[in-house]
């Protein structure tokens, strides 16, 4: 009995322990608080979380500016680390100048691949969503069953409610690991304009946070291509 007594009140100890945090002075150190929560997490931290751990007084606009001022001190030390904002949340990621050293150090590890249909296939939804697999085949002009399938299999994206036309056919969207995957925060603000294509495409900086590879040609009209891109997975 005074044993399970001792460890209900070191039990009570530590939540006290936990819920009496000291307050928070300045912007610079809700910064390192911030920066140790988003170290430590495997996981997207979120502004919900934030309030779990720091208090219910955190807005978005408190947070945002301690991750401006985390990532403005990161740089003046030349750190090869900043606080990236994706999926809802933050993350600490490698910048993308030290990829080639990276990836260096893990060999072994395949980066996922997606073909040139599917990427065309995963854009078309990006924009459109919620959309129909008709949909998605008017625009391209070809069936889209593979892309369709190598795409649910990666979780890139996924189905949505069924569309108010004839059959009622499910619709597709993206997923909160396209999200992750792409480093992309919100849609549709995130993506870049459709008339903007040209001009990222000439400046060879498809994808943000990572190198452009090798362009591939496109497939001929009507014909699905099985010409693999390779899109490597950040590292960070």
């Amino acid at each position: 009995m005074e044993n399970s007594k001792l460890e209900t009140e070191n039990t009570e100890n530590e939540t006290q322990q936990m819920t009496d945090l000291p307050p928070i002075e300045s912007v610079e150190e809700l910064s390192c608080i911030i920066q140790a929560l988003v170290f430590a997490s495997t996981e997207i931290v979120n502004l919900k979380k934030l309030k779990e751990v720091l208090g219910d007084f955190l807005d978005q606009a408190q947070v945002s500016s301690a991750i401006r001022h985390a990532n403005e001190q990161l740089a003046k030390i030349k750190s090869p680390f900043e606080i990236a904002e994706m999926a809802g949340g933050y993350r600490f990621r490698t910048k993308n100048i030290y990829y080639s050293y990276i990836r260096k150090l893990f060999p072994d590890n395949n980066p996922r691949r997606l073909s040139f249909a599917a990427l065309e296939t995963l854009a078309i939804i990006a924009y459109k969503q919620p959309i129909t697999k008709a949909g998605i085949e008017d625009i391209r002009g070809v069936s889209c069953d593979g892309p369709l399938g190598s795409l649910l299999d990666k979780k890139f994206i996924a189905l949505g409610q069924r569309a108010d036309t004839v059959g009622n056919p499910y619709t597709y969207i993206t997923t909160q690991e396209f999200l992750k995957y792409f480093g992309i925060n919100r849609i549709p603000d995130d993506l870049p304009r459709l008339t903007e294509f040209s001009d990222i495409l000439n400046s060879e900086f498809l994808i943000p946070q990572y190198p452009l590879q090798k362009q591939i040609p496109e497939p001929a009209p009507a014909q699905e291509t099985t010409e693999q891109l390779e899109i490597p997975l950040e590292e960070g």
